[in-house]
């Protein structure tokens, strides 16, 4: 197994290290395995992911009613919450996913990882207990302007996920061009384009809005905004970490130059640019 280089890019590691584990000896591998994963991809991330904006919007959805006191419910909301933030925490790092190149050819890495969380929102959206009446409720004026913001917001992530280029939120491409006798294209050039002229971390920025223009008021509410919060931030700093190792000098400047999560220009910092894939040392 290929050591956790911490000076390694960490796509080319999980590159090198399905090198040097053979497909064979993989028991997800092959092209049955990869139209499964991304069959659930589909159905537990997509379906995840619309279940927790439709939670945003309108509240919870209350399926099951586990009977218990304002405590007990905030308790249970955020096991919840935590299960979702440690799944996608412990699944994006790179020493998990070297460890999963034993088992799971790398290619098939995203969908699983999609799937996984996908799971994980559905738990959120359907056990969630809500805690006491809205501590505000909004006009309709009001309503309708958090929800354009909500909306806009939406779109604005779609065009930040444009701009990365390759960027597959469910992990379909490379599940459907997986082959055991194919290596992994991990290597990636450093573009910076649209959002990301103005912030490092665009997506996280349209997160935290979505997050918080949702019109819904209530403490189960407040708490779970405040924990994405918080979890978001965390994310955004352990994911510098593996920006700086893939990217090497060329994120270091543009990190000096752009700052992370709030714009403080109205025009662009950079201008948009693409620097071709830096090579293992």
């Amino acid at each position: 197994m290929l050591p956790a280089d911490k000076a390694t890019c960490k796509l080319s590691a999980v590159d090198r290290a399905q090198s040097l584990n053979s497909a064979k000896r993989q028991w997800l591998h092959r092209k049955p395995a990869a139209l499964m994963l991304v069959a659930a991809a589909v159905i537990f991330g997509g379906g995840g992911m619309l279940a927790w904006l439709a939670f945003l919007l309108m509240g919870p959805l209350a399926l099951l009613n586990f009977e218990l006191g304002p405590v007990g419910c905030l308790l249970v909301d955020l096991c919840l919450c935590l299960l979702f933030f440690m799944q996608h925490s412990i699944m994006v790092r790179r020493r998990f996913r070297l460890w999963l190149t034993r088992g799971v050819h790398a290619d098939l890495h995203g969908a699983l990882y999609a799937s996984a969380s996908g799971v994980c929102l559905l738990l959120l959206t359907g056990l969630w207990q809500p805690v006491g009446a809205p501590l505000w409720t909004p006009g309709a004026t009001v309503r309708w302007i958090l929800t354009g913001i909500f909306l806009a917001a939406g779109f604005a992530s779609w065009w930040g996920a444009r701009a990365l280029g390759g960027f597959d939120a469910l992990g379909i491409r490379p599940a459907m061009r997986v082959s055991p006798r194919t290596p992994v294209g991990a290597t990636v050039p450093f573009t910076v384009r649209g959002p990301y002229r103005w912030v490092r971390h665009p997506l996280y920025l349209f997160s935290l809005i979505i997050i918080w223009s949702g019109p819904v008021f209530t403490v189960d509410r407040l708490m779970h905004n405040a924990l994405w919060t918080i979890w978001i931030a965390i994310g955004a700093a352990l994911e510098e970490r593996d920006l700086l190792a893939c990217f090497g000098d060329g994120y270091r400047s543009y990190r000096r130059r752009v700052p992370m999560l709030l714009p403080r220009s109205v025009k662009p910092l950079v201008s948009a640019f693409r620097e071709p894939p830096r090579h293992d040392r």
